[in-house]
């Protein structure tokens, strides 16, 4: 059985998720979580599979959980985005956060429950829909950014020089090169200075 951490601040919503999966031979929701500083506090205190994660809540909200959780020594389950349209710039920020996916609130039970299966097995999951929208705000680029092209985009962003980021990430020359050129073609820029404005915009950085 996959163990599920629900965070939703929508009680109807919440417990006829919860109700829906548990449904389910595959999941069972073993938590269940009104708001971000509660699921930090569920996730210190126990283990999970996978958390599936509103955006919108009060006290911490879902990017909040992000980044609170990478700065976690413990480590981080997968996450799954469950979102609306009218969250689906906030994504970009998700994603970048290290989220494995997203999907839409209204999704069927059995594309959810896939889903959730998918992420756990180390998939990412982005539903065709929302993607489509994101790439008509053409702020989609960003999703296929990796981890460490991140953290070049991060020091792009402080004006450091290849060399000196090299030395910062233990990477040779060419790779942060080959990195930035990446960068680069993802974000639709011709150079470092656009890609390092295009970031700020959409608050990579």
């Amino acid at each position: 059985m996959i163990s599920c951490l629900l965070v939703e601040d929508q009680t109807l919503v919440r417990l006829g998720l919860a109700n829906l999966l548990n449904l389910s031979d595959a999941i069972c929701v073993d938590g269940q979580a009104e708001n971000g500083v509660d699921a930090l506090s569920q996730l210190e205190q126990r283990d999970f599979d996978v958390v599936l994660l509103d955006m919108r809540m009060p006290e911490l909200d879902g990017l909040g959980v992000l980044r609170a959780l990478q700065n976690n020594i413990k480590k981080t389950p997968p996450i799954l985005i469950i979102t609306t349209f009218e969250d689906c710039e906030v994504l970009v920020n998700a994603m970048a956060l290290g989220a494995k996916g997203y999907v839409l609130k209204n999704i069927e039970l059995e594309e959810l429950i896939d889903a959730i299966k998918r992420v756990v097995a180390g998939e990412k999951v982005l539903q065709p829909a929302l993607t489509d929208y994101l790439l008509q705000k053409q702020i989609a680029p960003q999703l296929v950014l990796t981890t460490k092209e991140l953290q070049v985009l991060k020091c792009l962003s402080l004006g450091m020089a290849n060399k000196s980021i090299a030395e910062a990430l233990s990477n040779s020359e060419g790779t942060i090169r080959n990195h930035v050129s990446n960068i680069l073609a993802k974000l639709t820029v011709q150079g470092r200075t656009q890609a390092v404005l295009k970031a700020i915009e959409l608050g990579l950085v």
